[in-house]
């Protein structure tokens, strides 16, 4: 079955380790960490890969490399094949396995980490939560470097699988002591993105021309500068559960074309490779789309 694969030299896993190190850190020299004569020999161990492949993997890209697509996808491949190792090696020791789960700061913080305790104590594990952007989580659920993903759906790519969460909705934070129901007091906006666009285009459809105070890298940090009563802001409902009643929450008509819809993703193959990614991705879904509005 596997008969051709050892036919000729050229493909081990030392060589394979070293492909994936510097698919990872785009360089020889990099992995090497100035040791010329490992980087002569990782140079080798690529030269030997693509022998037995019979096709570029890499290309020079300045002082680097950048892997072709063939070296992307044997990249891919071997991820694969060294975590379903790995996970084999920890069930064979009676150890927990890691799973890695990305997604935004703010929905790490408001959604998945407050949920945790409740998903650890169902799906044995360790839990890495990664906060990254979205183009990012899509690149590591293709990669294999993340396990399971939030991202909103238009971000997802084929072969992705997803199960859907709910809508994310947007409202309005504002402390008691700025003034009246009704009226825009000042505001705290994130810096640049999609939500950004999107609330200056619901704003002006409205006609609504809100005073902006603060600019912020995320919705945590608008969240906090509710919280000190200096400013409002238009942060995701699921916000809501970690204010107090000093502060009012109002769900304005205009903010509703904002909304967004959140999905845990995760790539195809992952299910078959990881032993527990099922329980995992059961486990998920049902703790986190108990947070979305039905309707």
């Amino acid at each position: 079955m596997f008969e051709n694969l050892f036919a000729m030299g050229g493909l081990s896993l030392d060589r394979l380790k070293s492909f994936i190190e510097v698919a990872e850190k785009g360089a020889i020299a990099r992995v090497a960490e100035g040791d010329p004569s490992r980087q002569s020999l990782i140079s080798r161990q690529i030269g030997e890969l693509e022998a037995f492949f019979e096709v570029e993997l890499t290309a020079r890209k300045g002082k680097g490399l950048k892997l072709t697509e063939a070296g992307l996808e044997l990249a891919r491949q071997i991820r694969r094949q060294f975590q379903a190792l790995a996970d084999f090696k920890t069930t064979c020791a009676h150890q927990a396995p890691v799973y890695r789960l990305a997604a935004g700061n703010s929905i790490l913080e408001w959604l998945l980490a407050p949920r945790m305790g409740v998903l650890a104590a169902s799906v044995p594990g360790t839990f890495s939560l990664l906060d990254w952007r979205t183009g990012d989580i899509t690149r590591g659920l293709l990669d294999h470097t993340v396990d399971f993903g939030i991202i909103r759906k238009s971000a997802l790519v084929p072969p992705l699988k997803f199960h859907s969460l709910g809508i994310l909705r947007y409202r309005l934070f504002v402390p008691k002591r700025l003034g009246k129901r009704g009226a825009i007091p000042p505001l705290a906006l994130t810096i640049g993105g999609e939500f950004l666009e999107a609330f200056e285009k619901a704003s002006a459809k409205a006609k609504i021309h809100p005073k902006v105070v603060f600019r912020c890298s995320s919705f945590t940090q608008a969240a906090q500068l509710v919280r000190s009563g200096v400013a409002a802001a238009a942060l995701p409902h699921i916000a809501t559960p970690f204010f107090d009643t000093a502060v009012e929450i109002q769900d304005p008509k205009w903010l509703k074309p904002i909304s967004r819809h959140l999905v845990l993703a995760w790539h195809g193959t992952t299910l078959n490779i990881r032993s527990g990614a099922e329980k995992l991705r059961v486990g998920l879904a049902e703790i986190l789309e108990k947070a979305f509005p039905t309707r």
